[in-house]
């Protein structure tokens, strides 16, 4: 797409407006507001944004606060017009950086004593369009604009979308200036304070003009490429991303790194994700925290699968209810439902060109860490997850367990003997990939391993362990 087009293009949110401050009853009162709050341009390319006033006198009007390094802007008070230019370097004319984004802020005055003002953010910033329809979209590069079709379901369905919102996001600010552009979802993923990217996951939500939800969409905010050859294991003609849908890392070395790399869970056959735990090692344990895009929190709520509730438009329609049932039982109870196959279906969670594995993708991986040793329970008490290999090929499966059909809550702690407050005594821990496998009625394959600190020989991996379909799990995504 035209970088000059993207340039003049500005996000639609609510218009940024500062309210009148009135020194005395009989003084004026005006208003002043951008059309967008948000605009992104290209380096050395200009944008020209409008804007909107009301009872103020256009001789006051003035520009302040321009970014470091950018040129002065521009002011039309007869178009009601204002023109910015994004530097072209990186440095100006006496050497000193430029800033890649900043405010600029309209002023006037209504009356002698009243001052009303309007802020608009500018970036340079390039702007990544997802061309393809999907699920899921990464975003894996700081201080850039994105933007992909809000308009159409992957399966090209057509959506009535009035507006979109963030259902939830695992961090504040993760991302900014969402937007409804010229029927695309458009948003901004600003540098993170510790690090270049603010990692974390979200989801965005497609609403009508009733504001009720149509679809959503899961953005993946991550540094990982899994299109790079450090970024996939690829072995019997499968190629497999190194890390979990929606994780953060693909390590084990601390406990930080076990949580990063755990990723979202899934019920099998949705395409809305859940958020991980709140710890590495959960036991019946809570969500992470979420939050919308008032940086307030959101929470994840159960309820039963019924008729009513147990079917694909209700659990779309719901993307933070974690739909319950008995063992071995499915959330969906209607019948005929479209769910995930071997072929990508329009509620598959992966990206564009990815889907969920199929059990051939998990068949002949063994543990390749050795298993012997006096030391052996402890070497790998904290590990939560094994280097599996396959034909020579090596890859961490992290433990992340699952979510419990009947309440949701997350559970990584294997105990297969009798209960007798073994859990924590032996310190072992399980893991659970969905495979696209419908095994049976209520059920479906998965890919399971496991951690037995009194018999570490006994540790073990099965690919086809058949789960209730109401359980929440990770998803390793392949390439189509």
């Amino acid at each position: 797409m035209n970088m000059k087009g993207f340039a003049r293009r500005v996000l639609a949110l609510a218009c940024a407006t500062a309210l009148a401050v009135s020194c005395n009853k009989d003084d004026a009162s005006g208003s002043l507001s951008f059309a967008a709050p948000a605009v992104f341009v290209a380096a050395g390319e200009r944008a020209t944004v409008s804007y909107a006033a009301s009872g103020v006198a256009a001789s006051s009007l003035g520009v302040s606060g321009t970014p470091d390094g950018w040129e002065e802007p521009v002011l039309d008070v007869a178009a009601r017009t204002i023109t910015i230019k994004a530097p072209l370097g990186d440095t100006d004319a006496d050497g000193k950086k430029v800033a890649e984004s900043g405010t600029i802020t309209l002023t006037g005055r209504a009356g002698e004593r009243t001052a009303v003002t309007a802020k608009l953010f500018v970036a340079r910033a390039a702007t990544v369009a997802h061309a393809d329809r999907s699920n899921c979209y990464l975003a894996s590069q700081p201080g850039t604009h994105y933007t992909f079709d809000a308009l159409h379901r992957p399966d090209g369905v057509q959506l009535a979308t009035a507006s979109v919102e963030i259902v939830w996001q695992s961090r504040t600010g993760l991302i900014e200036y969402l937007a409804l552009e010229d029927g695309r979802v458009s948003f901004y993923v600003p540098e993170g304070t510790d690090d270049p990217l603010k990692e974390g996951n979200a989801l965005i939500g497609a609403y009508d003009k009733r504001g009720d939800l149509l679809w959503s969409w899961h953005v993946w905010v991550a540094d990982y490429d899994p299109e790079a050859p450090e970024g996939v294991v690829s072995t019997d003609g499968v190629t497999m991303m190194r890390r979990n849908l929606g994780a953060l890392g693909a390590a084990n070395g601390t406990s930080e790194d076990i949580l990063a790399s755990y990723g979202l869970y899934y019920q099998w056959g949705r395409k809305e994700p859940f958020i991980g735990p709140n710890t590495y090692q959960a036991s019946q344990g809570a969500s992470a925290a979420m939050y919308n895009g008032k940086s307030r929190r959101v929470y994840l709520t159960t309820e039963a699968s019924d008729a009513k509730t147990g079917t694909q438009e209700y659990a779309v329609r719901h993307p933070l209810t974690f739909l319950t049932a008995e063992k071995d039982a499915d959330w969906c109870a209607e019948s005929g439902a479209v769910r995930w196959a071997q072929t990508k279906t329009v509620y598959d969670p992966c990206p564009a060109g990815w889907r969920v594995a199929d059990p051939s993708a998990f068949a002949g991986w063994i543990i390749a860490e050795p298993l012997d040793g006096a030391d052996a329970a402890d070497r790998y008490a904290d590990k939560f997850g094994w280097q599996l290999e396959r034909n020579g090929v090596q890859a961490l499966f992290i433990g992340a367990g699952y979510r419990l059909y009947l309440d949701g809550k997350i559970n990584n702690i294997y105990d297969n003997l009798p209960v007798r407050n073994a859990a924590m005594d032996m310190q072992p821990w399980t893991g659970y990939y969905w495979t696209t496998e419908a095994a049976s009625a209520g059920v479906a394959s998965a890919f399971y391993f496991w951690f037995n600190k009194s018999d570490v020989p006994g540790s073990g991996v099965h690919n086809g362990e058949a789960m209730g379909r109401a359980n929440g799990m990770p998803v390793r995504c392949v390439k189509e």
